[in-house]
């Protein structure tokens, strides 16, 4: 957002952040999480005999593992635990033998594109019963919710208000209208951000693009939030065809926040990057604090026979707010206070 970030430096961070926003969660390198080195195999508590099983498929990657660890600590007393590891080259042969395998009470879904793969093989057994699932770590789980059989979970998407409400707290400048730009599918997802926004004074002010929207066609978009329609802020979806690939990021929505000076409300803390400016503030689910709920609706779940079909999926509990307030400094004016309202204060 400063002009002063040269495009190669701020294309390669980018590059290197992009894909989270594919898996619709808070990873980074690619959709399945920041590569693995150094993390050891994932090891499943001892299982015993007679103790029903859950299966979780998820990427073997810090964000992922961190979730896993507070859920798999809450739960280990009352199941057996049974993780597969899901990589690029995991098939839905491979989660259709886990399934076979080890006969699980529920299966508990990670990331979108592991979701992917549980449709697939729902689609490929279409009179078989399939095991409820619980699913986290993805984007806009209520719309993948809609496609598979069985499911429930926990959203990852903070409501857009909080995020609006936490910026207010931060910086000096007046937040007062924001703006944000969808596609036809995330109409009603985005009426629905407007009427919780209004409720705190905010004017979510938005614009629909087609779903083939180039790069152009969102520079456009932005410019009329920023110039006609005098936004203070602009809060960026977590849609991966509005952040398809390094250069589109930087060719739309880079180039005309640097011009238009607006903060940038983002869904995944590593778009918030000091050493590439883009993102001013993030506000996401507390990892930690994700697993906790995630437990706590499996136990709600188990005490209702798994009848998942009647659970709406929640929203988060437990958020945290990543800012960087170099940028905020230099452009929007940091609160005196603002660092009480601040979880990872990046400069």
């Amino acid at each position: 957002m400063t002009a002063g970030s040269t495009p190669n430096r701020r294309t390669a961070s980018i590059s290197a952040t992009l894909l989270l926003l594919l898996a619709g969660c808070a990873t980074a390198g690619n959709e399945y999480g920041e590569p693995a080195q150094g993390l050891p195999p994932i090891t499943d508590p001892p299982a015993r005999s007679g103790v029903p099983t859950l299966l979780i498929a998820m990427p073997n990657s810090p964000n992922f593992v961190e979730v896993r660890k507070s859920l798999v600590w809450e739960v280990q007393k009352s199941f057996n635990i049974h993780t597969l590891a899901v990589g690029p080259e995991t098939t839905v042969a491979d989660l259709g033998s886990a399934i076979q395998t080890v006969a699980p009470v529920c299966l508990v879904l990670m990331n979108n594109a592991t979701m992917n793969l549980y449709h697939q093989y729902q689609t490929a057994n279409p009179a078989a019963p399939m095991p409820p699932a619980v699913l986290l770590m993805a984007s806009f789980v209520e719309e993948v919710q809609a496609r598979l059989r069985r499911a429930t979970g926990i959203a990852y998407e903070v409501p857009g208000v909080t995020a609006f409400v936490n910026l207010r707290s931060v910086i000096s400048a007046p937040i007062n209208r924001v703006g944000v730009i969808y596609r036809p599918a995330f109409r009603k997802f985005v009426e629905y951000q407007t009427a919780l926004a209004a409720k705190e004074h905010v004017d979510l002010i938005s614009v629909s693009v087609p779903n083939d929207v180039t790069a152009a066609g969102l520079r456009e978009a932005l410019h009329s939030l920023a110039r006609n329609s005098k936004v203070d802020a602009v809060w960026m979806l977590n849609d991966n065809e509005l952040v398809r690939n390094a250069e589109f990021i930087d060719d739309a929505w880079s180039s005309e926040l640097s011009d238009a000076k607006l903060p940038l409300i983002v869904g995944v803390p590593n778009l918030v990057e000091p050493s590439s400016p883009l993102g001013t503030l993030a506000v996401v689910p507390d990892h930690e604090a994700l697993g906790l709920q995630a437990a706590n609706l499996l136990f709600d779940l188990s005490d209702n026979n798994w009848q998942v079909e009647s659970h709406p999926v929640e929203l988060p509990l437990s958020v945290k707010t990543v800012v960087d307030i170099r940028l905020v400094r230099a452009n929007f004016g940091l609160r005196p206070d603002a660092l009480k309202h601040i979880d990872k204060a990046l400069e």
